[in-house]
């Protein structure tokens, strides 16, 4: 069970990593805006610190919302966390790791190759890949981080019969890459 203090600092995460991702903020540009240190700002992204009332008061006034939206739990449903079931984006999720997904049903519709990276139901099992559209615009590639995966390539008006899209992948909470070597599951 999480203390209070561990749970505050992981709404608070969620809330800005949320409003980061909104606003198509990354954490440099909270460091030259807000002249605040790259690791303070990690170190909030990541829930392992919580800000001082002033620094969430001036996070609010940076993305024009009140300072309750960063401090207090989200009740919207366009969000949720999933737990890695595979290592098939070793080293970026593991088994266990948390990432948080945009509710979808379909790819971005954006004109580059690569469409993101997505939770995805494929063969009745829910798995994250990377998806990419081939050069010939012929069939789309599924693409794990981890070798030990095979590249699945499925053509491209039978995608939506061959899995089914779950979300797109906003923020990983890799905590196998803080594991001692040999800790690691191996699935």
């Amino acid at each position: 069970m999480l203390s209070k203090d561990d749970t505050y600092r992981k709404i608070f995460a969620s809330n800005l990593n949320y409003y980061m991702q909104i606003n198509s903020k990354i954490q440099d540009d909270l460091v030259r805006d807000l002249g605040l240190k790259s690791s303070t700002i990690s170190s909030w992204c990541n829930g392992q610190k919580l800000p001082r009332m002033d620094k969430i008061s001036l996070l609010a006034d940076y993305f024009g919302i009140h300072f309750s939206k960063l401090i207090e739990q989200r009740t919207d449903n366009n969000y949720f966390e999933f737990i890695s079931e595979d290592d098939a984006m070793f080293p970026l999720l593991d088994v266990g790791d948390i990432a948080l997904i945009y509710k979808q049903n379909e790819l971005d519709n954006i004109l580059t190759p690569n469409k993101g990276t997505y939770l995805i139901k494929l063969s009745g099992k829910n798995t994250i890949r990377k998806i990419e559209l081939s050069e010939d615009k012929t069939f789309y590639a599924l693409t794990a981080m981890n070798a030990y995966y095979k590249v699945i390539n499925i053509p491209k008006d039978e995608l939506y019969n061959e899995i089914q899209i779950l979300g797109k992948v906003v923020k990983a909470e890799n905590k196998s890459a803080f594991k001692q070597k040999g800790e690691r599951n191996n699935g």
